[in-house]
């Protein structure tokens, strides 16, 4: 898959000319086959990822939502204060599944996570990314 890093912006970008949106779509199939395989999609009532989504983002929800239709929530909603508190009870009621294409410095990533597990004592919390700085990840698929 053709990704490179755009150092003026310091952002990864995915190369959808080059590869294709084909290529890069079966990639993330794969990738969110291989994460149900580890963690069972089906046990995640709801996903939060960023607001401005990526075509890449797009196509990972779209692979997660062939195993279930959770209920999709904004990082900003989690941020936000106060929290809505609708969103607060289902928080509180279901394993989430936090998806984004690159995790880059992990400062989002642990303010929401800090955020959920507030919300969230018992249930899991699951982060999935398809591009991250290995002293992020806990574990890989």
């Amino acid at each position: 898959m053709g990704v490179t890093f755009d150092d003026t912006e310091k952002k990864f970008v995915f190369d959808f000319e080059h590869d294709g949106a084909e290529d890069i779509g079966l990639s993330i199939q794969r990738a969110v086959d291989s994460a149900h395989k580890k963690i069972n999609l089906y046990h995640y009532g709801i996903v939060v990822m960023p607001q401005n989504r990526t075509q890449v983002n797009q196509y990972m929800l779209r692979y997660i939502y062939r195993f279930n239709q959770p209920r999709l929530c904004n990082v900003e909603d989690i941020l936000s204060k106060p929290i809505d508190e609708e969103l607060v009870s289902m928080i509180r009621q279901q394993n989430v599944l936090v998806i984004d294409d690159v995790t880059t410095s992990g400062s989002t990533l642990n303010e929401v996570l800090r955020t959920l597990r507030i919300l969230n004592e018992d249930n899991e919390i699951t982060i999935f990314s398809l591009i991250g700085r290995k002293d992020l990840m806990a574990d890989s698929f």
